[in-house]
């Protein structure tokens, strides 16, 4: 599923973190964009173990790679962070 806009793929990856990690009673819309998760500042907050199912999801569905776990700390940042990273490697040159 090709997704051709920063905002199509921040939609999805706000909810695949709801879906993965099973935040009950939270909407995509309330997830900050360019907030840190582990801040505590952002609507949900998360943990190493949560790191890892992301990655396995975000993996999945946007058919992307992320086998390395200092990438894995750069990309699981914000919702900004996945979404610019899937889009830059679906538009690679």
């Amino acid at each position: 599923m090709p997704f051709d806009s920063l905002e199509e793929i921040k939609l999805e990856v706000k909810k695949l973190i709801i879906e993965t990690l099973k935040f009950e009673n939270v909407k995509p819309e309330d997830i900050l964009d360019d907030v840190n998760f582990f801040s505590g500042e952002n609507t949900i907050k998360i943990d190493s173990i949560d790191v890892i199912e992301l990655v396995v999801s975000i993996q999945k569905k946007f058919n992307v790679k992320i086998d390395d776990q200092n990438l894995a700390k750069d990309v699981i940042n914000t919702v900004n962070s996945i979404a610019e990273f899937v889009y830059a490697q679906h538009h690679r040159s």
